[in-house]
């Protein structure tokens, strides 16, 4: 018994750690793929609420858990990307996961994932501009 509850467990454990480390891998790699000239390009280009709302897009549109968007945020940092842009970001990932809509669709009907989505986009894109606002005057 105890046998095969440790052949279980080390089992899950060592995928669990192969999807954790292909996930990290995965993100390194494409923060690899950043370089501070398009950085600095789009910056130029795309006015900082754009900017916001493009990141809470992204974030909203990236799989798999949080921690693997941590080298590119880590990556865009370095390069000056404004904190709010990086807040949207996290927070378009967090709140907004399109991975429930289909489930809350379903327990609550499709007005509620909708109006969520809505909701989850003006307070994403409020907590990047008041970090914006922070930032200037703090």
């Amino acid at each position: 018994m105890l046998k095969k509850l440790y052949s279980y467990f080390m089992s899950k454990l060592w995928r669990t750690l192969f999807l954790v480390c292909a996930g990290v891998l995965f993100a390194i790699t494409l923060s690899s793929l950043i370089n501070v000239e398009s950085i600095n390009l789009l910056q130029r280009k795309i006015a900082l609420p754009l900017q916001i709302f493009y990141a809470e897009l992204i974030g909203f549109i990236s799989p798999g858990p949080r921690y693997i968007l941590y080298p590119i945020l880590i990556k865009l940092k370095d390069f000056g990307v404004n904190l709010g842009v990086i807040i949207a970001l996290i927070s378009g990932h967090v709140l907004i996961e399109p991975s429930t809509f289909f489930l809350e669709a379903g327990f609550f009907g499709w007005r509620f994932p909708i109006k969520r989505f809505v909701v989850s986009l003006i307070v994403t894109f409020l907590a990047g501009m008041v970090t914006v606002f922070l930032g200037r005057y703090i």
